[in-house]
């Protein structure tokens, strides 16, 4: 996990060394409206979506990129007429679990049908001139695998993009944090095409270091088993049908091996959290978090060796508000609108983009 957190000293008493940008939100509530099938099967994906791929049930969510509320192929004809204005620099966003890509929309828009009206995506391509792209996958599948899935599915947008791209940003929420991290390993053939372009990783409400709900489903799941009773017993193998997916997230863990992938040492990584408290060092705050996601440890060593991504606190906003709020859209386009020092591709992109 991301080692340096901010904190301010004067709030804490932690010292120089923990600060944390601690950015008041726009509270803002949530329209209700929503295609309820697709929403839906997104929830039953994330629950069962494993047990759906392994029976090849029409109901399994595959992989692909979505516009409009419709599946987006990574193929020329398609991109150019979805983005007939495209830039030299793109933001791919990856949705949560049980989520899909509405999960992006502001309380204006709502439905997943104008998600591309008001969005994160929409908002960073008129401010900043980066052309959005939306996944949609079974988050029931195993974080690497669909890790996997993702860096051949950008392989493919990489090859058929009707411009030379000079800059990539990733952007996942929750689990699609994770999914981005298993994306992002070179070790993946299908990354070559394209991992050398990322320049900035966003991770909002990532549980890196595992989720404690998944974890706790994990207790009683094993309590269950442990009771000499036939009735506990089938309540916890009913519990244990839950799918690989929401597995993984109790370890935070996007490898199928016991190792977690390494950080791309390439690319900057920057870290969006929330707290349900409007002080983030409050007890409460510490210990829940965003409600799902607690704030990271201040301890871990740097990753990789690399320089440790600044953590950022978005006071009062919850896991899935992280996804569609103001303030965390402020944020994001101040990271997207930094240059590293020394990087000539930067100011060459720049003039590209902004000139379209």
């Amino acid at each position: 996990m991301p080692s340096l957190i901010r904190w301010p000293p004067e709030r804490t008493g932690m010292g120089k060394q923990a600060t944390i940008a601690a950015v008041k939100p726009q509270r803002q509530r949530r329209n209700s409206t929503r295609t309820w099938p697709d929403t839906g099967i997104s929830i039953l994906n994330g629950m069962v979506g494993d047990y759906l791929d392994r029976r090849g049930n029409g109901l399994a969510i595959a992989m692909s990129l979505q516009h409009g509320g419709r599946p987006l192929p990574p193929e020329a004809r398609a991109l150019t007429a979805a983005h007939p204005q495209a830039t030299r620099r793109i933001c791919v966003y990856v949705h949560g679990y049980c989520c899909n890509e509405s999960v992006w929309s502001f309380p204006a828009s709502g439905a997943a049908e104008v998600v591309d009206a008001d969005s994160y995506g929409t908002r960073l391509w008129r401010d900043g001139g980066f052309t959005p792209f939306f996944v949609r996958y079974n988050t029931g599948l195993p974080i690497a695998e669909n890790g996997a899935h993702l860096a051949a599915l950008l392989g493919e947008l990489a090859a058929a993009y009707p411009q030379p791209i000079d800059e990539i940003v990733l952007v996942g929420h929750s689990m699609g944090g994770l999914v981005l991290r298993s994306a992002c390993n070179p070790a993946h053939p299908a990354a070559q095409a394209w991992i050398g372009l990322v320049r900035h990783v966003i991770y909002i409400g990532t549980p890196h270091d595992g989720a404690d709900l998944a974890r706790f489903a994990h207790l009683t799941t094993r309590t269950l088993h442990a009771i000499p009773n036939r009735v506990t017993q089938l309540i916890g193998d009913i519990l244990n049908l839950r799918s690989r997916g929401v597995k993984d997230l109790m370890h935070g863990n996007a490898a199928a091996e016991s190792e977690a992938p390494p950080w791309l040492p390439s690319a900057r990584h920057h870290v969006l959290m929330g707290t349900l408290t409007r002080d983030p060092a409050h007890p409460i705050g510490r210990i829940f978090g965003d409600a799902l996601v607690r704030l990271p440890p201040t301890h871990n060593a740097s990753i990789d060796g690399s320089a440790s991504p600044e953590v950022t606190v978005f006071p009062r906003v919850h896991h899935l508000a992280l996804a569609h709020d103001a303030s965390v859209y402020r944020h994001i386009k101040h990271i997207c609108a930094s240059r590293p020092q020394g990087e000539r591709a930067w100011k060459k992109q720049r003039c590209a983009s902004f000139a379209a």
